[in-house]
């Protein structure tokens, strides 16, 4: 049996499978059908009652993309990204899809002295049945081929998109 690292790297390159097919030759296609089902859209109806949402999805990534505000702007947001690929979220302190993230940046649950609105997301995260991946998950490499013929990627590239890792240069 597969432990720790192992085993979730297996994880999502299960959930990959199933979405791309091929991971030589992946299929994008199930994304515009994402899209269109826009399962993520009771999730965002939850956010929208404390939070302001600027959606920056990238229909050539295979995640749906948002910054998120506190509707009192006396604090910064998050930028969160949404799997397409399997259950899994993205969550970074900033939100300005312009500024480089860091890996500091990355939120996996509830820090100290941190407003209400970021445990009402996370919480609502983990409701929707959908997991926070660290920055180590997403940095690591998989074995999985995008158009590009860049190889190997990391997961984030896989679980999220076109891009790779917000903090890593020339991504």
């Amino acid at each position: 049996m597969a432990s720790g690292k192992e085993g979730r790297s297996e994880e999502f390159l299960e959930h990959a499978r199933r979405a791309y097919g091929d991971l030589q030759s992946p299929y994008y296609g199930f994304f515009s059908d994402a899209l269109r089902d826009n399962r993520w859209k009771p999730l965002l109806d939850g956010f929208r009652e404390f939070l302001h949402i600027e959606d920056w999805t990238d229909p050539l990534d295979v995640s749906v993309s948002y910054t998120l505000q506190p509707h009192r702007r006396s604090r910064s947001g998050w930028s969160l990204w949404l799997s397409a690929v399997g259950p899994y979220a993205f969550l970074a302190y900033g939100d300005d899809p312009d500024t480089l993230l860091a890996r500091a940046d990355v939120v996996t649950g509830f820090g100290e002295n941190r407003p209400a609105e970021e445990k009402r997301i996370i919480e609502m995260l983990r409701e929707a049945g959908l997991t926070l991946l660290s920055a180590e998950e997403i940095e690591a490499t998989v074995d999985f081929h995008p158009p590009d013929d860049r190889f190997p990627v990391s997961t984030f590239v896989m679980l999220f998109g076109e891009s790779d890792v917000p903090w890593w240069f020339g991504g």
